[in-house]
């Protein structure tokens, strides 16, 4: 409908006159790059010389872009930057009353699209991707890197930016998209980005810890919080990152480390059923299943004789609070023997044979599973 308009308008400009000749256009190349020269050619038959012939854009209103002469043969050409794909008329002045067009013709354009990731390529570092498309509408963009999808927010001026956040240690391939809109081509750039990987351990601070934190809560590791500090809590799931994977239990983050992190996935259950508490005490971790997945996963401390009793068990008594033996928030699943919170829970056995947790994580777990017949499921 709006082709028919402007071409009304253009035709009530300068109204043609049935006669009969004809002019025919074409384009090369076609598709073209945008705001590269492209040569609309063809011919008037029969054939005229010395006849003026204009090239006009269209949409949105009609825009003279340039002009010739027809050859002896009726052949004529107009070169001109390729800034829309059309629709392109070609008229030809027969006399100072008379023209004749040809029909409209449409153009792919090619987008220019520009990008790059500046920043140190170390993690926790503030990465960018920026650069520029053109035109600015030619359509929507969208970005890809280590699993995230952005869709890419382009000014009026065709720039664009992304901001990456939390960037863990790897060789990441990263895709940028322009899904096109009509009458313009898709356009892709891909590279590699590098991010490499320094220590960590307790006492820690900044962007590197966040990332870390950020990566083991994605993989269920239970954590007080996200934030920038390398404290007791980051420590601690570390450590069972360390045991789930069976790497040395030291809770530091090396460059090898940071790479099994980046690689990781959420941990499958025992038993892939049903909700239920699973520990381990080869590996010193339990998981919180739920509905058959591993919700949550925490660093605990088994007996030190290897007393913790094997087997299938209920909680039976629950001991909301502290006690004198300084055990929190218990979870008696057999005679004396309970899961609970207490304030030394180091990297190896070293219980009277119950499962200690850290003591921050005790009141969540007491809120989640206190009751009475909760499944807990220990394993050699």
């Amino acid at each position: 409908m709006r082709l028919a308009v402007a071409l009304a308008v253009l035709v009530l400009a300068c109204p043609a006159i049935a006669n009969a000749q004809t002019v025919s256009i074409g384009a090369s190349p076609a598709p073209a790059r945008y705001d590269r020269t492209v040569t609309f050619s063809g011919t008037l038959a029969p054939a005229q010389g010395g006849l003026t012939v204009e090239l006009y854009l269209t949409v949105p209103t009609p825009t003279l872009l340039g002009s010739t002469t027809t050859a002896t043969d009726g052949s004529w050409s107009i070169a001109t930057p390729l800034r829309a794909p059309g629709p392109y008329v070609a008229r030809v002045h027969l006399n100072p009353t008379t023209v004749v067009d040809s029909s409209p013709i449409g153009v792919t354009v090619r987008p220019q699209l520009r990008a790059r990731i500046v920043g140190t390529r170390t993690v926790g570092s503030r990465l960018v991707l920026g650069g520029r498309v053109l035109p600015a509408k030619a359509g929507k963009l969208t970005f890809r890197i280590a699993g995230g999808i952005w869709h890419v927010r382009v000014g009026s001026a065709g720039r664009f930016r992304v901001v990456l956040r939390d960037m863990l240690p790897g060789r990441w391939a990263w895709r940028l998209k322009l899904t096109p809109r009509s009458g313009y081509a898709t356009a892709v750039r891909r590279n590699t980005l590098v991010v490499r990987g320094g220590p960590l351990s307790r006492g820690a601070r900044g962007n590197a810890v966040h990332a870390l934190e950020r990566r083991l809560a994605q993989m269920h590791y239970v954590l007080k919080r996200v934030d920038t500090y390398y404290g007791e809590d980051t420590y601690q799931a570390v450590l069972a990152f360390q045991k789930v994977h069976g790497l040395t239990r030291t809770g530091r983050v090396t460059s090898g480390l940071w790479g099994a992190i980046a690689r990781g996935t959420i941990p499958r259950a025992r038993v892939p059923r049903g909700t239920h508490i699973e520990v381990s005490k080869t590996k010193q971790v339990m998981f919180e299943v739920v509905n058959g997945r591993v919700a949550k996963v925490v660093h605990v401390s088994t007996g030190a004789t290897g007393n913790t009793p094997v087997g299938i068990w209920r909680v039976y008594r629950l001991g909301p609070g502290g006690s004198l033996s300084g055990m929190y928030y218990s979870l008696y699943f057999l005679r004396g023997f309970a899961i609970h919170g207490y304030h030394s829970v180091p990297p190896y056995q070293a219980s009277h044979g119950c499962v200690r947790t850290p003591l921050w994580f005790a009141p969540g777990f007491y809120a989640r599973w206190g009751r009475i017949g909760t499944v807990v499921r220990v394993f050699p």
